[in-house]
Formats: structure tokens, sequence, C-alpha cells
């Protein structure tokens, strides 16, 4: 699994106000809660995390907490949540999860597929359903994401969570019977159908008053007054 050097330096106000101005000056708040002990309100370097860690698959990564001023490598994290501005996506704040090296965690493992399957050269579509599944064990055996390839996928043939690979040391967690990627055939229109009575011979249209509820039909060959 790769390991990332995340410098961060302690802050000591809280609050929205405060916050703003960390953003301004080009850092984002952050929390690190976990194994660590009580919670540590930190700040990051905003450019930095994006290019260094986002940028660079930091985001399934095992991040090493380079505190200002206290010793480098004591504290291993992983990135629980990034929230971003809706309308900008400019990063707003980042949590970080810190682990133990000896203990199984739970962790989210990105999925990707490679080759181009069998059900698309058919003219099926593909679909992808999860982007990540759930796993457990300990931080070195983590893998840095699932590559998959489904050159062999057919229409109407999917590949569920339990068709993931094993992996030595490494337990999937997410429900096995979810769907990861599918082939759907695809959807022809509709043919037009002709209109309905076209082919029959277009009948005159009648135009008259409406006969009243129980009046009779005249009888055939009686006069018109």
């Amino acid at each position: 699994m790769q390991r990332i050097d995340l410098p961060v330096k302690k802050r000591g106000e809280q609050g929205k106000g405060p916050n703003r101005r960390l953003r301004a000056e080009g850092q984002v708040p952050a929390v690190l809660y976990g194994a660590a002990g009580e919670p540590k309100k930190l700040s990051i370097e905003a450019h930095y995390f994006q290019t260094a860690i986002l940028n660079k698959g930091g985001a399934n990564a095992l991040l090493n907490i380079n505190e200002e001023g206290a010793a480098a490598g004591e504290t291993v994290a992983v990135l629980r949540e990034v929230q971003r501005d809706p309308l900008t996506r400019r990063i707003l704040h980042v949590d970080l999860y810190s682990i133990r090296m000896d203990q199984e965690n739970e962790f989210e493992i990105a999925v990707h597929h490679t080759g181009t399957p069998v059900g698309v050269r058919e003219g099926g579509i593909l679909e992808t359903h999860l982007y990540s599944v759930q796993v457990r064990c300990l931080p070195n055996n983590l893998p840095s994401a699932y590559n998959i390839d489904i050159t062999g996928l057919k229409i109407n043939h999917p590949f569920h969570v339990s068709d993931l690979p094993a992996i030595e040391g490494v337990k999937v967690v997410s429900d096995p019977e979810l769907t990861i990627f599918t082939i759907l055939p695809h959807k022809k229109e509709a043919e037009p159908t002709p209109a309905e009575g076209a082919a029959e011979v277009a009948q005159p249209e009648v135009i008259g008053k409406k006969k009243a509820e129980g009046e009779e039909a005249p009888a055939a060959g009686a006069e018109k007054k």
C-alpha cells in the first residue's frame, strides 16, 4: 500500500469565522481522530493536499501525519471524508482517521476495470454500479485498488462483489450480492405501427343531428316531408 507524507499544523481557533480565514490563507481545516487519542484540530495546505494527496491516489493511501513541532511518522491515518462546496468544488474540510499498524481496520478500496468487454463489442452498454468496496485487513496488507479485467464480460452477466479476486490477508466485507459491473443490451427503438384502420376504406363522415333517445328511424321507403 502506498504511503504519503502529509504535513499538518495544529489550529487553535474554531468556528466558521476562523475556518473562513484559514481557507482564505490557502489552508484547509481538518480533524484527526481514532487510535491517536483525543481528536485534534489541524490545518492542511490546500494546494499540497489536492496535488500530492488527491491527485496521486492518496484517497486510498496510508498517510504519515507529520505535525509541525512533533516527531515525524508516529501517526498513520487514512482519509475518511473530504467535504466540498457543492458549486465551486472547493475543499471545505477534511476528516482523518488514525490507525494502528498492528490492528485490522476497515478500509474503502476503489474498483477499476480494464479491457473492452465482449458484451460491449456486441453492442451492449457497460454500467458501473459500485466504484469501491469495503475490506478488512491489517494496514500493510491493504491493496491500493482492485483492477478487474472485464474483457470476458457478456451481456446480462453481471460482475458481483463475490467475483472479486481473493487477496491474501484481505477480507471483503461489502455485500457479496452487490453488482459492480453489468452490460445491458442496447434497446432498439420501437418501429412505428401503421395507424389503426389505415388499411380500411375510409367511410364518409355523417353529419347530422343526434337522434333523441327512443326516437325511431324512419321506415324504409318512407317519404321525407
